[in-house]
C-alpha cells in the first residue's frame, strides 16, 4: 500500500490550523472571561460603596434635620439610624481600605477625604452631624460621577477593554 504524502500533508495542515484556531479562541475567551470577572468585581464594589454612602447621607440628614428643628427622635428611630450608620460606615471603611485595589485613584481619594472628615472633632453635635452629612453627600456624588467613567466599557475588535 502506497502512502500519499500529499494527503498526509493536507491532514497535517488542517490539524495545525485547527490547533492554532483553538489556541487563539481559548486565549481570547480566557482574557475576555478574566476581564468580565474583574469588571463585575469592580461594579459590585462601586455599588456597595454607593449604597453605603447613600445610607449615611440619609441617616445624617434625618439626624441633622431633627437637631436644627429642636426635635428629638424616638428611641426606636434613633436605634434604627444608629444601626444603619454603623453598617454603612463599616462598608465605606472597608471599601476605602481596599480602594487602591478596586477603585480608581480619584475614587480612592474621595473615600479618603470622607474618612478624614468623619474623624474631625467639632465643638457642637449639630456641626458634627452636618459635617458628616455634607462629607457623605459630596463623596456620594463624586463616586457616582467617577463610577460612570471607571466602569465604562470600550469595545475593540476581539475583546472588551
Amino acid at each position: 500500500m502506497e502512502i500519499d504524502f500529499n494527503i498526509l500533508w493536507d491532514i497535517g495542515k488542517m490539524a495545525g490550523a485547527g490547533l492554532v484556531a483553538g489556541l487563539f479562541t481559548a486565549f481570547i475567551g480566557i482574557k475576555d472571561h478574566r476581564f468580565k470577572k474583574w469588571w463585575e468585581l469592580r461594579v459590585s464594589a462601586y455599588q456597595s460603596v454607593i449604597e453605603a454612602l447613600s445610607d449615611l447621607t440619609y441617616a445624617y440628614s434625618v439626624r441633622y434635620k431633627a437637631e436644627i428643628e429642636y426635635r428629638s427622635l424616638s428611641d426606636e428611630r434613633s436605634s434604627e439610624l444608629s444601626k444603619l450608620t454603623t453598617e454603612a460606615y463599616t462598608r465605606v471603611r472597608k471599601a476605602a481600605d481596599s480602594g487602591a485595589f478596586l477603585f480608581s485613584e480619584e475614587a480612592n481619594a474621595a473615600l479618603d477625604r470622607v474618612r478624614v472628615e468623619w474623624s474631625t472633632d467639632y465643638e457642637m453635635y449639630v456641626e458634627s452631624i452636618g459635617g458628616m452629612q455634607q462629607a457623605a453627600s459630596q463623596c456620594l456624588k463624586r463616586i457616582v460621577e467617577l463610577s460612570k467613567n471607571d466602569l465604562k466599557l470600550e469595545q475593540h475588535i476581539f475583546i472588551w477593554k
